[in-house]
């Protein structure tokens, strides 16, 4: 599986792309929601999986989703964040089977679980 990875913290990324590597899965880190939006317009078939952090600066993970929801975007995202989300995003995530919230810190049984539930 192909995944990209969408934090802020350059050692968060780092952290999950050793996680991934040793599950298998190759993976792409950037920082920003803009690269992140740049990435999966321009190959949009290349990501099986975006994990994104909800506290990104500028454009939050769940306005990201929203972003890729509305251009029919249609990849499983993990939603990872140090804080639960509002009730009103928890509900927002109830209404759609491809989005999964992942608190941080996690282990990587955590993270293999989620990418396995976003994928069943």
């Amino acid at each position: 599986m192909n995944i990209l990875i969408v934090d802020d913290d350059v050692m968060v990324q780092q952290a999950c792309q050793a996680m991934l590597k040793q599950f298998g899965h190759s993976s792409i880190g950037v920082q920003n929601a803009v690269d992140a939006v740049k990435r999966l317009t321009e190959t949009p078939l290349r990501f099986d999986l975006v994990i994104i952090e909800n506290g990104l600066p500028e454009l939050s993970g769940m306005e990201l989703f929203n972003v890729l929801r509305e251009w029919k975007v249609s990849i499983p995202v993990i939603l990872i964040s140090t804080n639960r989300p509002h009730p009103e995003i928890e509900e927002l995530m109830e209404g759609f089977s491809n989005i999964q919230f992942l608190s941080k810190p996690f282990s990587m049984e955590a993270l293999q679980s989620a990418i396995q539930s976003s994928h069943a």
